[in-house]
């Protein structure tokens, strides 16, 4: 059966059978939701999620040198200065770091980058640290910043978690799980978990009163804003960072800044990981797309009330600003692409696109189109572009070949960001085209946990589902194929649709789909259940199927 999205979609619970001990336990629904995720090894695991089981900190290479610097310059008295990034995972890293540094009385100051003047380190940068730190940190960038940080006249230590390249600075101490084979799950990790770790160690080593679980809050939204996947470890974290965020909101931890955010995001009650990715995450990355993104690193810092409603209004109308963006850009690229579907990598550019969205656009379209997709804004000499993937292709590993046509660039085998001379981008287009000649040209398949009609979903349904969270990558959320159902009343406002069929209701967020859907036709959906109701991810293509 194929969906209206293009998707074949592939029933799960019809080749795979979970372990009578399994069912035995859990009950045959949550059972097949474990084997349906290769989960069933480690299934002890999955509902333990105490702090006690976290991995040692000192599997992260270097980082008891890199702590042990951090805390001579505290005790020395020496400038440090924090760099982060823009984005979500590099704005709750510095936030964590920032927090225990000041704790502890440290002199320093943090400093995020602006869209304008591009991810990393540059040499006008580094130059300006030289003049007025004692010592560096950079927080979710630097790992491949080696002429920079190899020239410069200051003490740096890089905390990242992106793929090392052949080449790192040699002056600096690197503490990126990346780099070894036993890091095990943490190498797996986002830099704001980067960040705790250190940031627990130094608070224990100086003697702190400050309860460093708070800080978890800032992890949940780091390691789910930047996708991390939900192993063990990051399941862990999340979980309690999450509980912390619903302490944040109840009241029972006083985090004005936080506490804004959720409430302007429009969070209450129970949080879960779908509200980070899709509600809270966006507004953190908002100032950093469209503007300047220490408005979210103050937010999130901010302590009085007043002060931080303000911001978290500022961030609201910003983050309002960077949709009405995102979409303009979003339906130019996409006519572009269409001329280009046949390509095994679709490179698109543009003169006038924003810098700060092209990451969301590349994401939705490489989804839709089920190939990497790259977005590029065109400069007079040069032109920044982000990369997204599809589920079997590693984006960085293939660009890597093509890494001397870069002036810069860096990410993760679903992403990557990089930039170029404008007068290469033809031929950037054509060598990517090449070395991904393998990609399938058929869309990812959608994979469905089980057959359950709308109509059956009782409150045990609902309490498996919640048991299984947090969800994320390589844990998805559960999915569910109906009944045939009749289309009754179709609704769009705000770029969703609230679809009526005969006997229940449901939300799509879809253009693919509820574009297609037609009033009374009747047609199997494949749904997800959450807090706020039945979400509709696709509908049978009555024309399509096979």
């Amino acid at each position: 059966m194929r969906g209206l999205t293009g998707k074949e979609w592939i029933l799960l619970s019809e080749n795979i059978k979970p372990s009578p001990e399994i069912v035995s336990l859990y009950g045959e629904f949550l059972a097949q939701l474990i084997a349906n995720r290769g989960l069933e090894k480690e299934h002890d695991r999955l509902f333990d999620l105490r702090l006690k089981h976290l991995l040692p900190y000192t599997l992260l290479p270097n980082v008891e040198e890199g702590i042990d610097r951090i805390l001579r310059a505290i005790r020395k008295g020496e400038r440090i200065i924090l760099f982060g990034d823009y984005d979500v995972d590099g704005i709750t890293g510095t936030a964590i770091l920032y927090e225990i540094l000041k704790e502890a009385g440290a002199k320093v100051v943090p400093v995020l980058p602006s869209r304008s003047t591009g991810y990393g380190l540059n040499g006008e940068l580094i130059s300006i640290f030289s003049k007025y730190g004692d010592l560096l940190i950079t927080v979710d960038n630097g790992t491949s910043a080696v002429r920079e940080i190899d020239s410069s006249g200051i003490d740096v230590i890089v905390i990242d978690h992106h793929n090392v390249p052949e080449e790192t600075p040699e002056k600096a101490i690197l503490i990126n799980p990346k780099l070894s084979e036993d890091a095990g799950e943490l190498k797996e990790i986002s830099s704001s978990a980067v960040c705790f770790y250190i940031g627990a160690v130094l608070s224990r080593e100086l003697g702190l009163e400050k309860d460093v679980r708070e800080l978890l809050s800032l992890v949940a939204l780091g390691t789910v804003g930047d996708v991390m996947p939900m192993n063990g470890t990051n399941r862990i974290l999340v979980s309690k960072g999450i509980s912390v965020l619903e302490s944040i909101l109840a009241g029972s931890i006083d985090r004005a800044g936080i506490k804004a955010l959720l409430r302007t995001a429009g969070v209450e009650g129970s949080i879960t990981s779908k509200d980070i990715a899709y509600s809270i995450a966006p507004r953190i990355n908002a100032p950093g797309r469209i503007g300047d993104p220490k408005l979210a690193l103050k937010l999130l810092l901010e302590k009085d009330e007043k002060t931080a409603l303000q911001l978290a209004k500022k961030i609201e109308s910003l983050n309002i600003k960077r949709r009405v963006i995102t979409d303009r850009v979003y339906k130019e690229a996409y006519r572009k692409a269409l001329t280009l579907r046949s390509e095994n990598f679709i490179s698109l550019w543009d003169k006038g696109w924003h810098v700060g969205v092209l990451g969301i656009v590349a994401g939705r379209l490489s989804s839709e189109l089920g190939r990497p997709v790259a977005v590029f804004s065109k400069g007079e000499n040069h032109s920044v572009g982000s990369v997204r993937s599809v589920e079997g292709i590693d984006v960085y590993r293939g660009l890597s070949k093509l890494s001397h046509m870069f002036i810069k660039w860096g990410g993760h085998p679903q992403a990557a960001g990089l930039t170029l001379e404008s007068s290469l981008l033809e031929s950037f287009s054509e060598r990517a085209e090449e070395i991904f000649s393998h990609v399938p040209r058929e869309l990812p398949s959608l994979y469905v946990d089980m057959e359950l009609s709308p109509l059956s979903v009782k409150r045990e349904h609902l309490e498996a589902i919640k048991k299984l969270e947090p969800y994320g990558e390589r844990n998805p959320m559960p999915t569910f194929l109906s009944e045939k159902l009749r289309v009754k009343e179709i609704s769009v406002r705000y770029g969703r649709a609230k679809i009526r069929f005969d006997r229940v209701n449901m939300t799509c967020w879809d253009r693919r789909v509820f574009d297609r859907l037609r009033s009374g036709s009747a047609v199997r959906v494949v749904y997800s259940i959450g807090d706020d109701g039945f979400n509709l991810i696709d509908a049978e293509d009555r024309n399509g199927a096979r």
